[in-house]
């Protein structure tokens, strides 16, 4: 069976060299390649398209193997391929996404998305994609990362009569890599016992992870965001072809990592 890569996309800003090199640790983690993918396009049919063409490949060359070098300082054995597509951001990383483990871009936060993420190509990008999206901040100017010494890995739980198992099963996965406990969070009007039996499949399968379950009576994204203000990671789902307003608030206000996750 060949294995996907762990893609992140790459622009030169701050926020996707984080995104890279948190794409390099998942991929070292998973024992994946690592694939960098840049899309770049002509900003105007009118300028020069043979010499404009050229020096935009060659940036884009440049700025990959620049990310690479970077990488490999880090995590010498790694294997990192590079691809420079023609098409634009959208197109490039969407492309990519049909033959990727995980998709992993930056996010500037409060409410813009930086790069490959800018304007209206976020929600059709993290909509869209055939496989998770992981969205990664650069590191605040002069405070800590999240996920420190009491980090946990946090998943939304939509409903417990319906759990979606192509999230939990990604939540518990990314828990027992890190060796990180998991939060299970519900804010709705079901108790502790009926979160405890919604996920029960995936406990006795993972019987490495320490979970917490938290049901409460309230609005899921604030819940979500109060209880992962810390987190290592904060995984979410998404139904076909769209962003629902907790995946909306999360990937606007959280300071962690946020995983999408697409579910039937």
């Amino acid at each position: 069976m060949t294995l996907l890569p762990v893609t992140a996309g790459v622009d030169g800003s701050a926020e996707s060299s984080a995104a890279a090199h948190w794409a390099a640790e998942e991929a070292v983690r998973r024992g994946l390649r690592l694939r960098l993918v840049h899309g770049w396009g002509l900003s105007s049919p009118l300028e020069p398209v043979v010499d404009r063409a050229g020096d935009e490949q060659r940036r884009a060359q440049r700025l990959l193997r620049e990310t690479r070098e970077r990488l490999l300082e880090r995590h010498p054995r790694l294997n990192v391929s590079l691809e420079a597509m023609a098409d634009g951001p959208r197109a490039a990383l969407l492309d990519a996404s049909h033959d990727s483990e995980l998709l992993v871009v930056g996010s500037r936060g409060l409410g813009a998305l930086s790069g490959f993420l800018l304007g209206s190509v976020s929600g059709h990008l993290v909509g869209s994609t055939a496989c998770p999206v992981v969205v990664v901040r650069s590191a605040p100017a002069g405070g800590p990362a999240p996920g420190g010494a009491e980090a946990e890995v946090v998943v939304g739980l939509k409903d417990p009569d319906r759990p979606q198992g192509a999230v939990l099963e990604f939540a518990f996965t990314a828990a027992a890599g890190r060796r990180l406990p998991l939060r299970i969070v519900y804010a709705g009007e079901r108790d502790d016992a009926a979160v405890g039996a919604a996920v029960a499949r995936w406990r006795a399968a993972h019987p490495q992870v320490v979970v917490v379950e938290t049901a409460v009576a309230g609005s899921a994204s604030p819940t979500l965001l109060s209880a992962a203000s810390d987190a290592a990671l904060i995984v979410l789902g998404r139904g076909p072809g769209r962003v629902g307003p907790v995946v909306h608030g999360l990937l606007h206000h959280a300071r962690s990592p946020v995983a999408v996750v697409p579910h039937p």
